[in-house]
């Protein structure tokens, strides 16, 4: 038989879980504490990071469902949040978040919680490549090389060039530059030498 959880991420004790019950309780809900998952765990952490969701998630059955009060308890940004309704979904789980309303966010039809969700997602997105190509931009413009740095500084290039026409072999500039053997040959036949790592 299919059975109801509930998840907070703003109780530490069972003490502090009574008001969230209390509020389950005027969203018509009924709480069985045997069936009922609390934790004060930042919300700077990924939900499905969270110690006493992960195990709770561990229990859940499919047709089983989860309530939760806030959308902070479903997780730390829009795309976390989207990435614990997708987990939910795979285990055939229902999902509830009073904050939104009476919709199931697992389920295959798109509500109007989700839409909102998926489009807020796509904005962040968005908006986040735009900073990133206007920062890669600026920071182009003002003479600042982009991507790590590479393993050789290009001033001790013509340095390892000299080092090697006088005989000095690729294994001993490697150890000296603290690279491998290819980054010494491409140096040596005038490309560009790897970033680091």
């Amino acid at each position: 038989m299919p059975s109801t959880f509930v998840y907070t991420n703003a109780a530490a004790a069972f003490e502090e879980f009574e008001p969230e019950i209390r509020a389950f309780d005027a969203a018509g809900l009924v709480v069985d504490v045997r069936q009922a998952w609390w934790e004060r765990c930042t919300v700077s952490v990924d939900a499905l990071d969270r110690p006493q969701l992960r195990r709770m998630l561990y229990l859940l059955r499919p047709g089983d469902t989860v309530m939760m009060l806030r959308l902070a308890s479903v997780g730390r940004s829009v795309g976390d949040v989207l990435a614990t309704i997708d987990r939910l979904r795979a285990l055939d789980v229902g999902l509830f978040c009073v904050e939104l309303g009476e919709f199931n966010l697992t389920a295959r039809e798109l509500t109007a919680p989700m839409r909102t969700l998926l489009a807020v997602g796509r904005l962040e997105r968005q908006s986040r490549s735009a900073r990133m190509k206007e920062s890669a931009i600026s920071a182009t413009a003002r003479g600042h090389r982009l991507g790590r740095r590479p393993a050789v500084a290009e001033t001790s290039h013509d340095d390892i060039r000299q080092a090697l026409h006088r005989g000095v072999s690729v294994s001993e500039l490697a150890r000296a530059f603290h690279v491998s053997r290819q980054t010494i040959m491409r140096i040596r036949e005038g490309g560009q030498s790897p970033v680091d790592g």
